[in-house]
């Protein structure tokens, strides 16, 4: 499995704090988003036509680092993980990332 990152997961030694693991990871692009980050809060991205995101790729991730990262993100609550297609130089892959919760924006009034 192949996640892009752009924010506090762009730390290799804080995504091998919480996974145990290092991955191999590559500079990539995510079209069709927008990356907002507020003093005080955390960095988040949404759906934006005509936008893109940097950040980068972690290639080879199992089961158990996407769960340990879903905690860490509270995925479900300020995040959801979504299917999306990133760009790299190796061409378009498609991966998942962490999209912010508009329900969870909405009740910290971040938006």
């Amino acid at each position: 499995m192949q996640l892009f990152v752009y924010g506090t997961l762009m730390a290799p030694d804080l995504v091998r704090s919480l996974t145990g693991r290092s991955f191999e990871t590559e500079p990539a692009r995510l079209c069709g988003f927008r990356r907002i980050h507020r003093a005080g809060s955390y960095a988040y991205i949404l759906p934006s036509q005509g936008d893109s995101v940097d950040g980068a790729l972690l290639r080879g991730l199992g089961a158990d680092d996407l769960r340990a990262l879903d905690r860490y993100e509270g995925e479900g609550d300020l995040y959801l993980r979504v299917e999306v297609v990133a760009e790299t130089a190796r061409g378009e892959c498609p991966c998942t990332t962490y999209v912010a919760n508009s329900t969870a924006l909405d009740r910290l009034k971040i938006t």
